[in-house]
């Protein structure tokens, strides 16, 4: 019974290395998808303002404010992803350093 657990215990570290670098691949696939949706976001190209600011100066800043927002949530949206993907990639880095040092014992 005891050669049982002493066998258990020489093969649990090799197993979490398993589980570790299955956790690091999983975690790191997600973040590249995360990246990569990331990078899909494409600013809008913006036709120039209806009306210069000396004719329709209302017209003017309401066209340059509403082209502002537009831009400013897609960048908001691509920000929030990239921020994601580097905390999972975070996560990855740390499961693949625990796989190595594992694989090791």
């Amino acid at each position: 019974m005891l050669h049982e657990w002493a066998h258990c215990l020489k093969s649990a570290p090799k197993a979490l290395a398993f589980l570790a670098g299955l956790g690091s691949a999983v975690t790191g696939w997600y973040a590249a998808r995360l990246w990569y949706w990331a990078s899909l976001i494409v600013l809008p190209q913006f036709d120039p303002p209806l009306a210069s600011i000396s004719d329709a100066p209302e017209l003017h800043i309401m066209s340059a404010y509403n082209q502002l927002n537009e831009t400013s949530r897609l960048l908001e949206v691509s920000s929030r992803l990239n921020a994601s993907a580097a905390r999972w990639t975070a996560v990855a880095s740390i499961l693949a350093g625990a796989a190595a040092i594992l694989g090791v014992a």
